[in-house]
């Protein structure tokens, strides 16, 4: 089964933000935050929060995966929102944060999304200004915070999407959150998107079969939702399959073709085609392709 609309997966785990945006709620004793989202979504977080039967000041943590902009364009709004709150995130992505490029460009994304949107009050209103991010604690391999009722969260560094990506599995509840570390669903849950080895495609193979290795009846994705029970159980082999069905078809159309640009612009149409809901434009879906395609040309040579 394939949820994807916001709302309860288990008494332990609450899905929320958007189809396109997911965050999660991890409840123990203590309560943790998985993913931070981009900052148009803030207006249905905050209905969502508002609506919730949970004392909110539980919430210890907010852990963000990785450093890319629909990843954490909400983080500091939630650190205002919490200020109790820690931010956890790799070593990696405290570097990334530190860097004031990196800062303006993921604060000018979000407010284009939110000017698109037509947003501009709730901006205002609610201050959902990208300021930076303080991470307040790095966390690596092996990792865990305890929120107690047995519910431990453990932390695994998956590089590969990106160099500062991490993922959180909860043995009580055999549920996995891979962020962007695995192939996620398209927006009609039909099938699976393309792999976004855009770091390392190598590395990348290597973290899916690292996070597929895992006992998992819970797939909570960053993207389009959640797999429960046999669906969670298959998603992660079948997203470990369609890697290697599209690395090799990769690297025999540029056996045939050897036109790069040809292939990254077919590859980022097909994927908007399947999921239709993407938040990029055509050129940036374009040159993503184009980086991961050159990622898999490499890898090959290795």
């Amino acid at each position: 089964m394939l949820i994807q609309e916001p709302g309860k997966v288990t008494n332990k785990i609450d899905y929320l933000g958007t189809r396109e945006l997911c965050l999660y709620l991890l409840k123990g004793k203590e309560a943790m935050l998985i993913e931070g989202g981009m900052s148009w979504i803030v207006p249905t977080l905050e209905r969502q929060l508002a609506a919730m039967e949970f004392n909110l000041e539980k919430v210890k943590y907010l852990v963000i995966t990785h450093s890319h902009f629909d990843h954490c364009g909400a983080v500091p709004y939630l650190k205002r929102r919490f200020p109790h709150i820690q931010i956890l995130a790799s070593s990696q992505s405290q570097k990334i944060f530190s860097k004031e490029k990196a800062t303006h460009f993921i604060a000018d994304i979000n407010k284009q999304m939110i000017e698109g949107l037509g947003l501009q009050d709730e901006y205002e209103t609610l201050d959902l200004k990208f300021d930076g991010i303080k991470v307040d604690r790095v966390m690596s391999e092996n990792d865990i915070i305890d929120l107690g009722d047995g519910i431990d969260a453990h932390f695994m560094e998956v590089p590969g999407h990106t160099q500062c990506c991490i993922a959180v599995y909860v043995p009580a509840l055999k549920a996995i959150f891979p962020s962007d570390s695995a192939p996620y669903p398209t927006d009609d849950g039909s099938n699976l998107l393309y792999p976004s080895g855009q770091y390392d495609f190598s590395l990348y193979e290597k973290s899916l079969q690292k996070i597929a290795n895992r006992e998992v009846e819970i797939c909570a994705f960053g993207h389009n939702g959640v797999a429960i029970g046999e669906k969670a159980k298959k998603v992660l082999h079948q997203g470990l399959q369609q890697t290697e069905e599209f690395k090799n078809y990769i690297i025999e159309q540029y056996r045939q073709t050897g036109d790069l640009d040809m292939l990254a612009h077919q590859v980022a149409t097909e994927a908007m085609r399947k999921n239709k809901n993407n938040l990029m434009s055509i050129e940036l879906q374009t040159n993503i392709a184009k980086t991961v395609i050159g990622k898999i040309l490499r890898s090959a040579e290795e």
